[in-house]
């Protein structure tokens, strides 16, 4: 009987030791309350669920490259980097001056597909009909005087951006020789200075049918300059990131289908992360996939398990891959 009531003991203790894992983790993330936090949040909802008593701190910080640094020198445990932020850290590219080679994948918060980064160029119909631009592409033939805003540097967007204009043989020095200027500003600076009539143009990579797209559509007369398949799969070849489209019918100032550049955001760890919880942070994204679904609406739309374990830059961390192999992800 006595050593009955020992085993129940410890089987009890067992199951109250297995029920207390939790976890407290940080995720260097990018600009407060973007759409990246949202990813955080879901990050966060779908740890505790899986993990009673987890939480996911969101920290912000000044994008990818940053976090690719912290994770490497170990100052947080989780990180966001952008599909093309990532090529630059792996490979070394400035302002790095040597590769990252301790990065690695846990799962994608969400993929090029998803078209939660798609590059949007945005312009005022006015500037269009004076300047007789119907396409991107038109740009470089009409070469018109244009005062165009794209991310701030040392912002990965902004060197999507300015790779559009250059797939289609513009620099940004062109633009000042027609009599144009170039300002670098973040996504809301850019959509006060086109809603106040500063500027001609925007170029920012978000969300489809974002809040700051929609009032620029709404506050003033807007043209999304349709964008050829050649111009978006040659600019998104050189920042690493993948060609993507949206059709006509999608914005209403949309007067044709257009190409554009979508960018991935994987989520990673350094390479000396202990494999439990490597394991256990992929797996509760896994299994409680619908609550990391309910952070947006475009991850409600586009996330599945597929999406989640497609292949990235960075390998897989072990206990990602553990995960992925029994869970039957992976041969």
């Amino acid at each position: 009987m006595r050593r009955l009531l020992r085993a129940a003991a410890a089987a009890a203790c067992l199951c109250t030791s297995a029920q207390a894992q939790s976890y407290n983790l940080t995720i260097a993330g990018y600009s407060p309350g973007g759409l990246v936090s949202t990813a955080g949040a879901g990050l966060d909802a779908a740890l505790a669920a899986a993990f009673p008593g987890s939480t996911v701190t969101y920290q912000t910080s000044s994008g990818g490259l940053a976090n690719a640094l912290l994770l490497q020198q170990g100052k947080v445990p989780l990180g966001f980097v952008s599909d093309t932020e990532l090529i630059v850290a792996l490979e070394g590219k400035p302002p790095f001056k040597a590769p990252i080679k301790e990065l690695r994948m846990l799962f994608n918060a969400y993929t090029p597909e998803s078209r939660f980064q798609m590059t949007h160029t945005l312009v005022t119909k006015a500037w269009a009909d004076q300047h007789g631009i119907k396409t991107f592409e038109d740009i470089t033939a009409k070469k018109p005087p244009m005062r165009i805003a794209v991310n701030r540097p040392g912002n990965m967007d902004g060197d999507a951006s300015i790779a559009t204009l250059t797939a289609i043989g513009v620099s940004l020095d062109d633009i000042r020789k027609w009599g144009g200027q170039v300002i670098r500003a973040a996504s809301g600076e850019q959509t006060s200075l086109f809603l106040d009539r500063r500027i001609d143009m925007i170029s920012f990579g978000i969300s489809y049918r974002h809040p700051r797209v929609l009032e620029v559509a709404n506050g003033i007369e807007t043209v999304m300059l349709p964008m050829s398949e050649a111009t978006a799969r040659k600019a998104a070849a050189t920042v690493g990131a993948a060609y993507c489209d949206v059709k006509a019918k999608e914005y209403d100032f949309l007067h044709a289908d257009s190409a554009s550049i979508c960018v991935g955001m994987p989520v990673l760890v350094n390479a000396s992360m202990d494999e439990k919880t490597a394991y256990n942070v992929t797996k509760a994204m896994f299994e409680q996939i619908e609550k990391y679904k309910a952070s947006h609406r475009l991850l409600a739309a586009s996330t599945t398990k597929e999406s989640l374990a497609q292949k990235g830059a960075a390998a897989l961390h072990p206990g990602a891959e553990k995960y992925y192999r029994e869970a039957g992800i992976l041969k």
